[in-house]
């Protein structure tokens, strides 16, 4: 007689097919979840960037030939004072540039200079102190025109500079130590004369220059 009470073989594989299942759910989700990171990587991957250009070849410009050019300095301006070399103007437009030549500074004749048809010059000390002294020049026209003048005054070593002025236009320059030039900015009319005061700062002693020409000629120091 058989005994019916027994489970059947199908009856027992039912309970393992459904205990198996939950794994088969967790790898089902785990595949899944590696598509979408896959998926994700490749989305936010940035575009690739194209290689950058070879450098353009270096440009030349041509070179410009460089220009000199050359200025002419200026005359030297007259300025107010003399000393030493500095020029100077007490008024008027300055006279032409004086020769460079240093005069013999010896003492000349005191012959009076003074005469018709010509332009003469007379220098006096009038007055001398320790340090400085004072002194007169009259330029004279006794000619029959107008005519220009110029004084050259040369001292020793021991005159420094000289402050002169004139009513009738003066221009004073001085061509090294104790050489001055006087010249009257504008001419001087026949029969008139121009006064120049003088002050020069010295030292030691001496008032009178060695050298006093008038337009080359011989002054007269008294």
């Amino acid at each position: 007689m058989s005994d019916h009470s027994a489970p059947r073989p199908e009856a027992r594989s039912a309970p393992a097919v459904l205990a198996s299942m939950p794994w088969i759910v967790v790898l089902l989700g785990v595949g899944l979840l590696a598509v979408l990171l896959v998926f994700a990587l490749l989305s936010f991957r940035g575009p690739e960037q194209p290689p950058a250009p070879e450098p353009a070849p270096p440009m030349y410009l041509p070179r410009m030939p460089s220009v000199t050019s050359s200025v002419t300095p200026p005359a030297d301006s007259p300025l107010v004072a003399v000393d030493a070399t500095p020029s100077v103007t007490v008024s008027g437009t300055p006279s032409p540039r004086a020769s460079t030549r240093r005069p013999t500074a010896t003492p000349t004749s005191r012959a009076p200079a003074a005469g018709s048809g010509r332009v003469s010059a007379d220098y006096q000390a009038t007055s001398s102190d320790r340090d400085s002294f004072s002194a007169r020049l009259t330029v004279r026209n006794t000619t029959g025109g107008a005519r220009e003048w110029r004084v050259e005054l040369l001292f020793t070593g021991n005159v420094k500079s000289i402050r002169a002025s004139s009513d009738s236009g003066l221009s004073v320059r001085t061509q090294g130590t104790g050489w001055f030039v006087l010249t009257g900015t504008r001419p001087l009319p026949a029969g008139e004369s121009a006064v120049v005061s003088m002050n020069f700062d010295r030292t030691g002693t001496g008032d009178q220059p060695g050298q006093c020409t008038v337009n080359g000629a011989d002054c007269t120091i008294g």
